[in-house]
């Protein structure tokens, strides 16, 4: 996706990209972010030093990168809709929240399906998402915001994330993805901005069609929109470094085959091109190509550290976001911190609630997983030493949150699962 790469072919590529695949374009980021430089050229140097800092961090780690915690990233959804079509259900938008959980964190059943000579280097980004619980007032939120408009169809540029113009504006890009899900106009799928771009459009726009799994448009039915962008939205590029098939173009990812151009509907493997002519051949399975939905279902080790390059770079704030705690506004602070305590954390599955001297009678424990989910709900009329024992054992790795209630409020702390 990297404009350096941009040259007369960008428009050829557009075009022929919109004669395939039913007259759909798969995706519009490169575009997109060719246009916000035309209307901002300073933009480029951004972008450009955004390039050079990547490159340093992923010439720091060679061997591949692993950090410390999980990030999970909170997500809001801006549906814009002008029909009943258009108003998808929240199902849809939680199920999309749960492929990406199981694409960024390895956890997608097609993963079996990666050939054996990529298993190796076929990776958990350690990158996870929630629906946010708290909007950037601190107030409690569903993390979906509907938006009814007369605008029937979106094109491509920045309207939508605009209320001025109809849309929804952006939340705090620092604590926040935003999703806007609309009508894109013209068979766009989906389109996102790399980080370093103005904060008012910062975020991700899919097509309301390809959002999530059940309802959503074949062949672009599993999700894997969402997947896509969200690579973009974190630095990624275009597995074949968008060069017009000249070989010599780059995704500044060195595990990654060489690619002459994007691929379309399902190849079978090995599929080589004249990039890569001989097998193994390219990697049509990875989500930075255009194969269909059930044809993509890898991120690599190199991929993924280009990512947290984002993540440790321009993008870090999202780290440390509260938006996935849910809204405590009009509890106290101190009872907040002092009801109870949390040993250990991380933990690999048993954990302990501690009480210390404050009361234990007659309070409900909850547990969420980060879509909001609860997986343990247990009323105590009374503890005999101001302990608790619990057991998050057989589920997934990641963030989850412990709400205690009681007459006088109600706690909330997460925990990790390793």
């Amino acid at each position: 996706m990297k404009l350096k790469l941009l040259f007369s072919f960008t428009i050829l590529t557009f075009v022929f990209t919109t004669v395939n695949a039913q007259n759909l374009i798969r995706c519009a980021s490169t575009e997109y972010q060719q246009q916000q430089v035309n209307l901002n050229p300073g933009l480029q140097q951004i972008f450009d030093q955004e390039d050079l800092t990547t490159a340093a961090f992923v010439a720091n780690h060679q061997d591949g990168f692993t950090p410390q915690v999980i990030c999970t990233i909170p997500v809001v959804f801006h549906v814009l809709y002008s029909s009943s079509a258009q108003n998808i259900s929240n199902t849809r938008l939680t199920d999309q929240i749960a492929v990406l959980n199981k694409d960024f964190r390895k956890l997608n059943t097609d993963a079996n399906l990666i050939p054996s000579v990529w298993q190796s280097i076929a990776a958990d980004c350690e990158i996870q998402f929630c629906l946010a619980q708290r909007d950037p007032n601190g107030i409690a939120t569903t993390g979906i915001e509907r938006i009814q408009t007369s605008t029937t169809a979106w094109g491509l540029n920045s309207d939508m994330k605009f209320a001025s113009s109809g849309g929804a504006n952006a939340w705090n890009r620092s604590k926040y993805l935003n999703i806007w899900v609309c009508n894109l106009s013209g068979g766009i799928l989906g389109f996102a901005m790399s980080p370093g771009g103005p904060a008012s459009t910062d975020g991700v726009v899919i097509s309301y069609q390809y959002v999530g799994v059940v309802g959503a448009s074949a062949p672009f039915n599993k999700g894997r929109t969402a997947t896509h962008e969200i690579g973009h939205w974190l630095n990624m590029d275009h597995i074949w470094g968008d060069d017009g098939n000249a070989c010599t173009g780059s995704d500044f990812v060195n595990d990654t085959p060489n690619q002459a151009g994007e691929n379309y509907g399902c190849p079978s493997f090995p599929h080589t091109d004249n990039c890569t002519p001989a097998a193994p051949g390219v990697m049509t399975m990875n989500y930075m190509d255009y194969t269909d939905d059930a044809c993509m279902y890898m991120f690599t080790s190199g991929q993924k550290t280009r990512m947290w390059a984002t993540l440790n770079g321009t993008r870090s704030s999202i780290k440390t976001s509260n938006g996935c705690t849910p809204s405590t506004v009009g509890i106290s602070e101190e009872l907040m911190q002092n009801m109870f305590s949390i040993n250990p954390t991380p933990t690999d599955g048993a954990f302990t609630l501690n009480f210390g001297s404050g009361s234990t009678a007659n309070f409900d424990v909850s547990i969420y997983n980060i879509l909001g989910e609860v997986i343990f709900q247990q009323h105590y009329s009374a503890l005999n030493e101001n302990e608790l024992h619990l057991n998050l054992d057989g589920n997934t790795a990641g963030i989850y949150l412990i709400e205690v209630r009681t007459t006088n409020g109600r706690t909330v702390k997460k925990i990790i699962l390793n």
